[in-house]
């Protein structure tokens, strides 16, 4: 067992990702990376309601999210390793958490973002910040549901 998907969706665990994702890729275990929510024990306790029964949740910052994976922790089951943010993926990558593919389903809206694959937002910021990623191995694409198409990194920042 391993990590079977690795997404960022701003809303971290909800309907889209509870009814489909764990399904498909057969998920019995979501670690949620974010570094302020590993510090909130009711916004920790209102996530993990929203689980169904049987799957593992756990909620750990960057730093104990490295040291997890060193010590094989994700080997133990499915694993879906989910981050709110481009900027957390970042931290986490470059404090050493070792991915090699990771799916864009929802970064939320703002000021300066724009929609470049269904309901997906991007800036340039967050754009560069996945290049970055990309070029260090990391495959990274966009796909918000299993019945959407994936699209590739490269393809997509050409709508910003």
């Amino acid at each position: 067992m391993s990590i079977a998907l690795t997404r960022i969706d701003f809303r971290l665990i909800h309907g889209q990702v509870i009814t489909r994702w764990l399904t498909q890729c057969q998920i019995n275990e979501i670690v949620t990376i974010d570094t302020a929510l590993s510090r909130d024990d009711f916004m920790q306790d209102v996530f993990k309601m929203a689980a169904p029964k049987g799957v593992k949740i756990r909620i750990l910052s960057v730093e104990d999210a490295v040291k997890a994976q060193q010590n094989s922790e994700f080997e133990k089951n499915r694993v879906m390793v989910l981050f709110k943010s481009v900027q957390e993926l970042d931290n986490a990558i470059r404090a050493g958490l070792d991915l090699k593919e990771v799916q864009i389903g929802g970064l939320g809206g703002g000021a300066g973002r724009k929609a470049v694959h269904n309901a997906v937002t991007l800036d340039q910021k967050d754009a560069n910040t996945l290049l970055d990623l990309e070029k260090m191995g990391i495959n990274i694409y966009f796909q918000t549901t299993p019945d959407y198409s994936s699209e590739a990194l490269q393809k997509v920042i050409t709508r910003l």
